[in-house]
C-alpha cells in the first residue's frame, strides 16, 4: 500500500467527530472533578496520596486503551476498503 492509498483510505474514512469531542468532554470533565476534589479537600485531612495517583493511574490506562482501540478500529477500516492488487517482484527490484 503506498501513501496515496493511504491519504484516500484517510479521506474516505467515516468522521467521528462526535466520538471524539464526547471523549475530549469526558477528559475535561474528569480533570475538572479531579481539581475540584483536590480545592476542596479538607486541609486538616487531605486525601491520601496513593490514592489520588491510583485515579491518575486509572485515568491514563483509560485514555491509552481508548487510543489503542481507535487505531486498531482504523487499521480494520484500512484493511477493509484496501484494493488487493498482486505484486510483480520483478517491478519491484527494478530488474
Amino acid at each position: 500500500m503506498n501513501v496515496s492509498q493511504i491519504s484516500s483510505a484517510n479521506a474516505m474514512m467515516p468522521n467521528n467527530n462526535t466520538a471524539g469531542a464526547s471523549q475530549t468532554s469526558e477528559r475535561d470533565l474528569f480533570m475538572s472533578l479531579l481539581v475540584a476534589q483536590l480545592k476542596n479537600q479538607d486541609p486538616l485531612q487531605p486525601q491520601d496520596g496513593t490514592e489520588f495517583v491510583a485515579q491518575l493511574a486509572q485515568f491514563n490506562s483509560l485514555d491509552q486503551l481508548v487510543g489503542i482501540r481507535q487505531s486498531i478500529e482504523y487499521l480494520a477500516y484500512l484493511m477493509q476498503n484496501s484494493t488487493q492488487t498482486p505484486v510483480d517482484p520483478k517491478a519491484e527490484t527494478g530488474r
